[in-house]
């Protein structure tokens, strides 16, 4: 080696063997009021933490809403994630 300095970029992936919300939706029908309350309650507490973070997710959608082995829900796919900025929040993004 000559002693250059390579870059190099990686993504790190968790497993979520339990799926996404889609399927579980398209699969096993209405969710219980109880159990639709729950998964909220994640989702808005993982939407707080990132925006308390300094990020917007911007491509929210079931597909996007993974369930990990104790079916904890997983917010998944920062492809459009954007730091916070009411300029570029009027962008029209995602599915």
């Amino acid at each position: 080696m000559n002693g250059d300095i390579e870059k190099v970029t990686y993504i790190e992936l968790e497993y979520a063997p339990g799926g996404e919300l889609f399927d579980m939706i398209a699969l096993g029908g209405l969710f219980s009021e109880k159990m639709a309350r729950f998964y909220f309650r994640q989702l808005i507490i993982s939407l707080e933490y990132i925006h308390n973070e300094g990020y917007a997710h911007r491509d929210l959608k079931p597909e996007n809403l993974l369930f990990g082995k104790n079916f904890n829900l997983k917010l998944a796919d920062f492809g459009f994630a954007k730091a916070l900025d009411k300029e570029k929040m009027k962008t029209h993004l995602g599915t």
